[in-house]
This record gives structure tokens, C-alpha cells and sequence, in this order.
């Protein structure tokens, strides 16, 4: 049985008879106080401990959280600047790509200049070869009829 404050307090010892206490009932009720009192002191000091090591377990996890915590910052952070390096280097490739398709383009129009002026080139010889053929023909006719006339 637990004592509690108030049965300390109400407790009751026989009277004896020239007005002193029952010296058995004294320490034996002294032997239950000493008891409880002991047994909380013991049941408090494992509360402390327990307290100690729930304090301690806490604070380890509060260090814990902010470990996670920065390194989810800095995972942030990170990828922040991996996406950003990823856009740089996107913008670069096209940019790239876009340089390289206007030159090709600009390769392949002044091929197809001058292939257009080799074109016109050609037929400008083949209007000269025919214009040539045609004199050479006639000047062959002259020549043919000169000397059919003769």
C-alpha cells in the first residue's frame, strides 16, 4: 500500500498511557513512510533518467532533422543549378543547331547559285556552239555552192 500525503497527515497512534505513543506503531508506520519515500526516489530517479535520455534522444533527432533539412537545401540547391546548367546547355545546343542550320543553308544556296549561273553558263555555250555550227553551215553552203558554180 502507498501512503499519499494525506494519510501521513491523518495518521493516528494509540496514546499510552502516561500520555507518550505506541513506540511499535510509530516505527512501524515510520517503516512505511521510509518505504514509499524510498521507492519513490527511486521511481523519480528513473524519471530523471528517463527524461535525461528522452532529452538526449530528442535533441539527437532535432540534430537529425537539421541534417536532413540542410541536406534537402543543399539537394535543392543542386538540382536548381543542375536544371539551370541543363537549360544554359539546351539554349547552347540550339543555339548551336540554329547556327549551323544557317550556314548550311547559306552552303547550300550559294551551291545552288552556282549552279544556276553554270546553267546559264552552259546555255550560253550551247546558244555559241549552235550560232557557230549555223556559220560553219553556211560558210560549208558558200563554200558547196561556189564551187558548184564553177
Amino acid at each position: 500500500m502507498e501512503l499519499t500525503p494525506l494519510d501521513i497527515r491523518n495518521q493516528k497512534f494509540t496514546a499510552k498511557k502516561l500520555g507518550g505513543l505506541d513506540a511499535d506503531e510509530v516505527q512501524a508506520f515510520l517503516g512505511q513512510v521510509a518505504t514509499s519515500f524510498e521507492d519513490l526516489l527511486v521511481e523519480r530517479a528513473d524519471l530523471l533518467k528517463t527524461i535525461n535520455n528522452d532529452k538526449k534522444t530528442v535533441e539527437d533527432y532535432r540534430r537529425l532533422e537539421k541534417s536532413l533539412t540542410d541536406a534537402v537545401y543543399t539537394m535543392q540547391r543542386a538540382l536548381d543549378e543542375i536544371k539551370a546548367k541543363a537549360y544554359q546547355e539546351a539554349d547552347l545546343i540550339v543555339a548551336e543547331a540554329k547556327m549551323r542550320a544557317e550556314k548550311e543553308v547559306e552552303v547550300i544556296r550559294n551551291q545552288a547559285n552556282d549552279l544556276h549561273l553554270e546553267i546559264d553558263r552552259l546555255k550560253q555555250m550551247r546558244v555559241g556552239y549552235f550560232v557557230k555550227l549555223r556559220n560553219l553551215m553556211r560558210t560549208q553552203e558558200e563554200l558547196l555552192n561556189s564551187m558548184e558554180n564553177e
